[in-house]
């Protein structure tokens, strides 16, 4: 429980709240980035000049080219005429936003205007083809939004009644969608296409697929990035498709170096037809991608030159299930339960749990959902939270009660076995704490605790005292069940010096060590 836990879960439901206002916008999701411009990953500029990113797109095409069949990207002719309104419709965008800029933000009406015409003038030779782009090979990849919006009315004020009216309506784009992909507070926004080949006898069917919507705000004070999925249900018409919204995830990066993986708050499942909307796309290219909403936005694409975020990677691509666990007779050490860190859940656990079984323990997670943890915030309002003072059985009943049921359940499934428990982080002292207050029969169930980097240590005197991350819980614990306090308990404790405690300003992690972790 702690103020910059509690900090970034206000932060949080301010994100979920506009996140919920964009919802059905178009299939392209964004969201505001707040803090000090965002810097290229790919150079100390803040503002990639249009030659050195047509040099990225175009080291972008060469890949491509030379892993893919040379038909795949012939699905679109050649067309001096159209390269020449590539230039001319990505010029404006490139150079007065640069690669990761405010998507056409910065433009006045007229310059919008124009990028419309242009873009009118390349969606017209599209449909003088024969391609069918929803059934081209070269609409599947990752294509960064450059301009987004309704080129002939301008950008949608929030304030403007109307505009809310024709939102509502169904007849124009998200008032808070426009002012946030506008604002130069906004990180990369990019869509995922996975889309797998047409393989009916007439060609028209729709073959399955996905859109990922990705806000990569990785370079935030709270960093992280928001992917949104969909599944493809169709192809009602020529150069269009289909999509239904899914689910969503929010991924935000930890000071530990590791990952909150949060879900979206919309419930898709519940919005009925509200969670459908298709993509025109009358123009593509190897180089450029126009597609229109179902809201009326136009969005300018090219391809995605930076790669996803780690995180990102292993969300699409999730490992390989664990294999099966030994059968029950080959399981006959001591049940091990496992005390999660803050916010943690059993899923985080399964590589420790795969391992505790293969080696024969039995192994249980503590079952608590994330949501839980906001079961802190009455805590927060209290005077005791103030003055430093909280106590665990006052700040943490969810936690305790749910070791109460899995320590029941486990104590019936092994009749005759001590429980052994393993906790990680704040999980260790927490542990401690329910152990001291814990009736004497559940207490003779355990025989160990383990703890994994746990601040054990209560915060040094003076000021780093008021500023203690615990609010008193830790020292609480100390005061009350200090050390192995219970002697028919074994303890062990596992540290590291992955961070260590420094008064660094600049370092929040080991700030953050020298206040809590010592």
């Amino acid at each position: 429980p702690t103020t910059t836990a509690i900090s970034r879960m206000l932060a949080l439901s301010s994100l979920a709240a506009l996140a919920a206002a964009l919802a059905l916008e178009s299939g392209l999701w964004h969201t505001i980035r707040v803090g000090i411009p965002h810097a290229q990953a790919t150079g100390s500029s803040q503002r990639m000049r249009r030659s050195t990113y047509l040099s990225s797109l175009q080291a972008v095409v060469q890949v491509s080219a030379r892993h893919a069949d040379v038909q795949l990207l012939a699905t679109m002719p050649s067309d001096p005429d159209a390269d020449e309104l590539e230039g001319k419709l990505l010029a404006p965008l490139l150079d007065s936003a640069g690669l990761s800029g405010r998507r056409g933000g910065k433009l006045d009406t007229g310059d919008r205007g124009t990028i419309g015409a242009w873009a009118s003038k390349l969606e017209a030779k599209g449909r003088e083809t024969d391609v069918d782009t929803s059934l081209s090979p070269l609409l599947s990849g990752r294509w960064r939004v450059l301009f987004q919006g309704n080129p002939e009315s301008g950008a949608v004020s929030p304030f403007n009644p109307l505009a809310w009216q024709k939102y509502i309506t169904g007849d124009g784009p998200s008032p808070i969608q426009n002012l946030v992909s506008d604002s130069t507070a906004v990180g990369r926004l990019y869509q995922i296409l996975e889309l797998s080949p047409d393989t009916s006898d007439d060609g028209l069917q729709p073959s399955s697929g996905r859109f990922i919507n990705v806000v990569d705000f990785t370079q935030a004070p709270l960093p992280g990035l928001l992917a949104i999925e969909a599944s493809l249900e169709g192809r009602p018409e020529r150069n269009r498709l289909a999509f239904r919204f899914r689910s969503g995830r929010v991924l935000l990066s930890t000071i530990w170096n590791g990952t909150l993986d949060l879900p979206y708050p919309v419930p898709f499942d519940l919005l009925g037809d509200n969670a459908l909307g298709w993509l025109q796309t009358d123009y593509l290219s190897p180089t450029l991608r126009l597609s229109r909403g179902n809201k009326g936005s136009l969005f300018v694409l090219v391809p995605e030159p930076l790669p996803d975020s780690e995180p990102l990677q292993a969300l699409l691509s999730p490992p390989s299930p664990p294999p099966p666990p030994p059968p029950p007779s080959e399981l006959s050490r001591d049940p091990v339960i496992v005390c999660p860190a803050q916010f943690g859940t059993a899923i985080d656990y399964d590589d420790l749990t795969s391992a505790l079984v293969a080696r024969g323990h039995p192994t249980y997670v503590t079952p608590l959902k994330r949501l839980d943890w906001l079961r802190l915030i009455p805590s927060a309002l209290t005077p005791e939270y103030w003055r430093a003072q909280l106590r665990p059985e006052a700040a943490l009943p969810f936690y305790f009660e749910a070791l109460d049921r899995i320590i029941d359940e486990v104590a019936d499934a092994h009749p005759g076995t001590k429980i052994q428990l393993v906790a990680h982080s704040i999980g260790g002292w927490i542990a401690r704490a329910y152990l001291g207050q814990a009736d004497a029969g559940r207490r003779e169930l355990c025989s160990a605790l383990v703890t994994l980097g746990t601040p054990h240590a209560s915060p040094p005197e003076g000021l780093l005292t008021q500023v203690d991350q615990t609010r008193g819980l830790l020292t609480y614990v100390n005061t009350n069940y200090p050390g192995a306090f219970h002697e028919n308990i074994r303890y062990l404790a596992v540290g590291s010096e992955a961070v260590k405690g420094t008064l660094d300003l600049g370092r929040l992690d080991s700030l953050l060590a020298y206040a809590s972790y010592l």
